[in-house]
């Protein structure tokens, strides 16, 4: 026994050894991947992204994706390994910082084209500083942590251990292959005994972001979705172009003349697009105060549309402006004012530019914001008035134009327009966070009001911009502007606040689309365009609709309907990402899918009840539906408008 004792001594002193010298180099990385595990959990449970149900899922495929990017550090030399694992500890931290701050401000993921929209999110930046918190430096420990221990060893002259073996390198990519493989392959066993695994790996056919991100973590979402990303097509396919001119050709009908066509003939339009204006506030009061007095008498005088909805994709207020525009549905993974600004459209500007009107837009920002310097003239706008247009006597808001002064000033510069015109007005205050100077701050909210302070910010600005839009019209009846107009007032899309819970409004089919849904307003003085229309529509219906009351037809290429005439009203709301579908809502139907992707699995209504049915009864809406968003990012991407 001492003998075989004798002889396995060197060989246990050999192997404890190498064991220390491979702890040795990978002390760093194994200390990132348990950091990287750590603030994989943190990020889910700060966010109340089912942090407890997938804890185990989420741990091996966060361990897995740590073994990727830090174990190769152990295979470089000391100082190409520190900067290595700095770099890569760094890209780490900016990817949980940027997804926690958007998350929290939006209630969403950013994509990877979200690099490309830089120059807009640079717009916020104070928004971003009222997101700012102690939690985002639990992010920032990775760099940290290289930092210092970088400076410890040059401090403390730690020598490197030998330079590794061929065998040794060998040896070690084993060890992290093997890794990556059993913590996603666990993620595999565990998804496929589920059913779920197709659904989960496969981003076209991703129906809940944040159950993916809760079973896999925020860093394996962001760059799966990057390589998704760089694999999907920009363009549309030459069998997807075939399709859709076949889909056309079946199915878009030349549009029905009601007994409404025309009644806003030869009149103005003005449109005016109030940033993330939420329809939970008309006609509703807090502490007995109306939020929006003017827009309620509006709404009294004209057609108001209680049941539209904003499904909007990445590109939110640009998303509402080419959906109105274009009576097209906005991608679910790109924004088209930026990528694909490029293509000519037949959109609402266009038309009216065609049948004798002057086309004009206003906006208080600087042309290059969401590209509307470049997009504007392919839409059919004549010229733009911009942010060098006006001067700011006070910084309110976001922008720093606050909306009465805007309107106001743009009240000079609409009357020099020959009429018949179109004067597209886009309203800034009303933007995150929503605080406003003191004196601006017309409500009187108590402080023991159950209302989250931030619910009472956003109530402030929305009645600040009611107030605006008073001003506005008060002006254009003055100057004889307000009863030779058809005037349409809308929300861009919600608030991100969760307004509606606030105020306890819960008459959306489900309950997460009382976030989207906003309001629409029309008034034509001495038209009979008075009443309330509660069918489901959505901006997709907004260039139809207004088309329709001035009296022109509308291309054959836009896909949304006119809400006077239709007897199929529809709403469509989408997966960012997969584009799919993931609420439809019809006059008598609702549907909502599953997590899962999984028809089966979804949620039918009938309506206005909303009665419980087998998904079978929402089959064939579903299905015919599909096509319909297909097309429509095929004509975007293709170009096929003309």
């Amino acid at each position: 026994m001492k003998q075989i004792f004798k002889q396995l001594t060197p060989v246990i002193k050999r192997l404890r050894a190498q064991t220390v010298y491979y702890l040795f180099r990978a002390r760093m990385p194994l200390a990132l991947i348990a950091l990287l595990v750590l603030q994989t959990h943190f990020f889910n449970i700060w966010l109340g992204l089912d942090p407890n149900q997938y804890l185990v899922r989420r741990t091996a495929s966060a361990a897995a994706l740590g073994f990727l990017l830090f174990g190769p550090a152990v295979l470089l030399k000391k100082k190409t390994g520190a900067w290595y694992l700095g770099v890569i500890s760094s890209a780490t931290a900016i990817i949980f910082i940027c997804q926690f701050l958007y998350y929290s401000y939006s209630g969403g993921f950013l994509q990877p084209t979200a690099f490309f929209y830089l120059r807009q999110g640079l717009t916020v930046l104070d928004t971003v500083k009222t997101l700012l918190s102690f939690r985002l430096l639990v992010f920032l420990f990775g760099p940290i942590i290289v930092i210092i221990a970088g400076w410890w060893e040059r401090r403390e002259k730690i020598s490197e251990p030998e330079e590794l073996s061929k065998k040794d390198k060998i040896a070690i990519s084993i060890v992290i292959f093997l890794a990556v493989t059993l913590g996603n392959g666990y993620l595999f066993l565990r998804e496929t005994m589920e059913g779920g695994f197709t659904y989960i790996y496969e981003y076209k056919r991703l129906f809940d972001v944040n159950l993916f991100v809760s079973k896999v973590g925020i860093l394996n979402f962001s760059i799966g979705n990057i390589v998704a990303s760089g694999l999907r097509a920009d363009k549309a396919t030459a069998a997807e172009i075939d399709f859709a001119k076949q889909w056309v050709k079946k199915h878009v009908k030349p549009p029905t003349a009601g007994e409404k066509f025309g009644v806003a003939r030869g009149r103005n339009l003005i449109i005016i697009q109030i940033e993330s204006f939420e329809n939970a506030v008309i006609n509703e009061k807090v502490n007995g105060q109306e939020i929006t007095p003017i827009l309620n008498k509006l709404v009294a005088d004209g057609l108001y549309f209680s049941n539209y909805y904003a499904p909007i994709g990445p590109g939110t207020t640009a998303d509402a402006e080419f959906m109105s525009l274009n009576s097209l549905f906005a991608l679910p993974d790109r924004v088209a004012f930026i990528d694909y600004a490029h293509h000519d459209y037949a959109a609402l500007p266009s038309l009216l530019a065609k049948n004798g009107y002057q086309t004009f837009a206003l906006h208080g920002d600087v042309p290059s914001f969401w590209n509307r310097a470049n997009m504007y003239p392919k839409l059919g706008y004549q010229k733009w008035y911009g942010r060098k247009d006006y001067t700011i006597p006070r910084k309110i808001g976001a922008y720093d134009l606050g909306d009465k002064d805007f309107f106001l000033q743009s009240i000079p510069i609409i009357k020099t327009f020959p009429q018949p015109f179109l004067a597209t007005l886009i309203t800034l205050t009303s933007h995150v966070p929503y605080q406003l100077p003191p004196d601006l701050q017309k409500l009187t909210i108590p402080s023991d009001s159950p209302l989250h302070p931030y619910h009472r910010d956003y109530l402030q600005s929305a009645h600040y911009a009611d107030e605006s839009i008073g001003a506005f019209v008060a002006e254009l009846k003055a100057n004889n502007l307000y009863e030779n107009s058809l005037i349409a007032i809308f929300g861009d899309h919600g608030s991100f606040t969760n307004i509606g819970a606030g105020l306890g409004k819960n008459k959306t089919a489900f309950a997460e689309l009382q976030n989207s849904q906003i309001p629409l307003i029309l008034i034509a003085p001495d038209a009979d365009l008075h009443g309330v229309v509660d069918k489901p529509a959505s901006h997709l219906d907004f260039y139809p609709t207004v088309a329709h009351l001035l009296g022109i037809n509308p291309p054959p290429s836009i896909l949304g309907q006119d809400l006077l005439t239709t007897k199929t009203p529809l709403v469509i709301h989408r997966n960012l990402i997969s584009g799919t579908i993931k609420n439809i809502i019809s006059d008598k139907l609702a549907y909502e899918a599953a997590p899962d992707g999984i028809f089966s699995h979804g949620i039918c209504l009938a309506l206005p009840e909303k009665k419980k049915l087998s998904p079978d009864e929402c089959q064939t809406l579903y299905d015919n539906k599909e096509d319909l968003v297909r097309v429509s990012d095929t004509i975007i991407k293709g170009g096929l408008v003309p």
